[in-house]
């Protein structure tokens, strides 16, 4: 048994004291992960590439893991594509400074440091640090205890790393949600408050297939694809006691709704309407209308661009000229429209299957 050393978190940097660059930092980091002697693996297969994850924390694997589970597979002897190593102080044989360097904004970006080949995301009031590695294509994600976890970290665990890895392949991570019907699928985006959660989860209950509700998998080829990333979906809880009541039993967080929103796992409610994958037809922009009915209306190629970009990248701010490359190429591709919701559940729904038949056959 290795007697672990519980340590504080770490802030100042000695005076006179050597400041790292961000590779040795990262370096430092890695060397006190790959020294465990023992650590839980896990494999995915996302987009058809595949990423282990090591942890010796049974608390943050607990938490962490359960947004994931639709991707899990057997390791094999399969290379990976995406190593993730993540932990808490306590598990760890030494402890973790924070980063030395001044200047990192309220979207966990500091414009004064080098990030070529090591990105890192930090915001200074939370006790958690993302680092990626370009090179070893390895990634790192550290949290003081697990109390200081944030509680949406849960709901989308790695999704920084999983943007950072996203920088050299033919991908990218949208916020937004998608649905599919016959293997047609649609990107429903917008800026937080406009609609995307209740939209998805109110055709879900209509019959439709889900793939994310709050941000999905695009991947680039032939013709653009959508992936289901995380099996959660998060609802304010005034809105689940307005439109979903029913699925109040199947909250994961019930007694922390008053701080939280609540928390749900998608393919343990609907398996048969969860799905993986869907080809792109559409980009749908949902709008809140004091009106009856809900129609749609076509949109240009920069009106859906400037509802998923910005959102996206105020969320994911590295790479940002690279992101929002990929994302005007993905508006230019997809006809886009706006959806004015009106307060008819029926007739919400009518207006969406008269989409699919007319402007999506």
């Amino acid at each position: 048994m290795m007697l672990m050393k519980k340590v504080g978190w770490c802030r100042r940097t000695p005076k006179n004291a050597v400041v790292l660059n961000l590779n040795d930092y990262f370096s430092r980091l890695l060397s006190l992960f790959t020294a465990l002697p023992a650590y839980y693996t896990d494999c995915l297969l996302l987009a058809g590439r595949s990423v282990r994850l090591n942890s010796p924390s049974d608390v943050l694997r607990s938490r962490l893991i359960p947004a994931l589970s639709h991707l899990l597979v057997d390791s094999g002897d399969t290379t990976a594509e995406l190593t993730i190593w993540y932990a808490v102080d306590a598990d760890l044989p030494d402890k973790v400074t924070a980063p030395p360097w001044p200047g990192f904004n309220a979207q966990g970006f500091n414009t004064t440091l080098d990030q070529e080949t090591v990105q890192i995301f930090f915001q200074p009031w939370q006790r958690q640090i993302f680092l990626y590695s370009r090179q070893r294509r390895t990634g790192i994600y550290w949290v003081q205890t697990p109390v200081d976890l944030p509680w949406w970290e849960a709901s989308f665990p790695f999704r920084i790393i999983f943007h950072f890895w996203t920088r050299d392949l033919p991908a990218q991570l949208v916020h937004a949600g998608a649905i599919a019907k016959g293997g047609k699928g649609v990107l429903i985006t917008g800026p937080s408050g406009s609609g995307k959660s209740t939209s998805c989860l109110t055709l879900l209950r209509c019959g439709y297939q889900y793939l994310g509700d709050d941000y999905v998998w695009v991947e680039f080829g032939d013709g653009p694809k959508v992936y289901t990333l995380y099996q959660t979906a998060k609802v304010e809880p005034e809105n689940l006691k307005k439109r979903f009541p029913d699925w109040m039993p199947h909250v994961v967080n019930k007694e922390l709704l008053e701080q939280q929103k609540a928390i749900f796992y998608i393919r343990e409610l609907w398996q048969d309407s969860f799905i993986t994958a869907a080809d792109l037809s559409a980009i749908l922009l949902p709008r809140v209308m004091h009106q009856e009915h809900s129609v749609f209306e076509r949109i240009r190629p920069t009106q859906a661009l400037l509802a998923m970009a910005p959102t996206t990248l105020h969320h994911l701010p590295h790479h940002r000229e690279v992101a929002y490359q990929k994302m005007m190429q993905l508006s230019a591709a997809l006809p886009g429209f706006r959806w004015n919701l009106g307060t008819d559940r029926k007739l919400f729904e009518q207006s969406f299957d008269q989409l699919y038949s007319d402007a999506l056959s």
